[in-house]
């Protein structure tokens, strides 16, 4: 492929994270989701997103004049302002598209992916890999609990997971010069050499760490997107945090020697509400359990269990909380305040 067709690529992706920044939230949300469709067409698209993604965050070195200008209070309405803002972030996209200072052809080289695979469990169903990230020595091993999904993209100046569903463990081979990012879709761990767990069940997304040093930064909305006004949060061994309804609950400390005990067959839950614990058990079985209403979500169980056999999980619940147990049509569980 040509310079010419990349760089037409890299200019698509700098317009749509461009709009995913600064259109008003529906119109954002929908440049997100092009963006993402866009991103898993090919590995080109991919490449090209990550050079314009380097762009991108180099403006965040005229953070001072560009955000005055942007927070200008002197247009006549905030469609005014929007229109404004949007033609000032889409001409520097385009900008960087094009000059030599932000990269060119060179730049598109190093931002090719040297390996890609992604990996996926069933139900009950665990596994272990080791990445080719280890320079000579033992490479970053990930841990995939049932009913998860991931994609690795190693390139030569970073390190991508992107965890699509489920849980994972990670024991990170420390690399500075290429830096390990987990992506989730409430935002990216970021780390060097350290090892944590990562749950993403399709409600609360919850980070644990085991010891090393994380920096987690939640995806935002508008403006916040800009590189210049991205909050973090950072976490040590022994740290945990939980990401329930958009918002970053409080770090807390954890059990650093039960975190990923699913590795060896149990679950162990420490003061955690039924709506993460539920997910966790259904990972292991045919039929789900359900929770009927928000009362329920609420308890929270500390325990520890077998994680293929939920039996006796379903015998404690009831002798621990005021809730029934009710089995439905196909082995399906229902759990109700009572």
């Amino acid at each position: 492929m040509g310079q010419d067709v990349s760089e037409k690529r890299i200019e698509h992706a700098l317009t749509l994270i461009a709009r995913a920044a600064i259109e008003a939230p529906e119109a954002a949300s929908t440049a997100r989701e092009q963006l993402a469709r866009w991103r898993a067409g090919d590995e080109e698209n991919e490449a090209a997103w990550a050079e314009a993604m380097r762009r991108w965050e180099m403006l965040g070195a005229m953070a001072a004049d560009l955000r005055q200008r942007f927070d200008e209070p002197s247009y006549g309405s905030s469609a005014d302002a929007r229109r404004v803002r949007r033609r000032m972030l889409l001409s520097l996209g385009v900008l960087c598209a094009g000059t030599a200072l932000l990269g060119g052809g060179g730049a598109w080289y190093a931002y090719q992916p040297i390996f890609a695979q992604s990996y996926r469990t069933h139900t009950a169903q665990l596994l272990q890999t080791e990445l080719p990230d280890g320079q000579g020595l033992p490479g970053s091993q990930i841990d995939l609990n049932a009913r998860s999904t991931l994609a690795v993209r190693l390139y030569r100046g970073r390190r991508v997971v992107a965890l699509e569903e489920g849980e994972a463990h990670f024991r990170v081979a420390p690399d500075a010069s290429r830096p390990f990012l987990v992506e989730t879709r409430v935002g990216t761990v970021e780390v060097v050499g350290t090892a944590f767990t990562v749950s993403d069940r399709g409600g609360p997304v919850s980070i644990s760490v085991e010891h090393g040093h994380v920096r987690f930064f939640p995806k935002e909305e508008g403006l916040k997107l800009l590189p210049w006004n991205r909050r973090m949060v950072e976490l040590y061994g022994g740290d945990g945090m939980v990401l329930r309804d958009g918002q970053v609950e409080p770090v807390r400390r954890v059990d650093a020697s039960a975190l990923a005990a699913w590795r060896d067959g149990w679950l162990v839950f420490d003061n955690v509400r039924l709506d993460e614990v539920v997910p966790a058990v259904n990972a292991y079985r045919d039929a789900p359990i359900l929770i009927a209403d928000a009362r329920v979500s609420a308890f929270r169980l500390t325990g520890r269990f077998r994680a293929a056999d939920s039996r006796e999980l379903l015998v404690v619940l009831p002798a621990m909380f005021p809730l029934k147990v009710e089995q439905r049509d196909g082995g399906t569980i229902s759990l109700s305040s009572r």
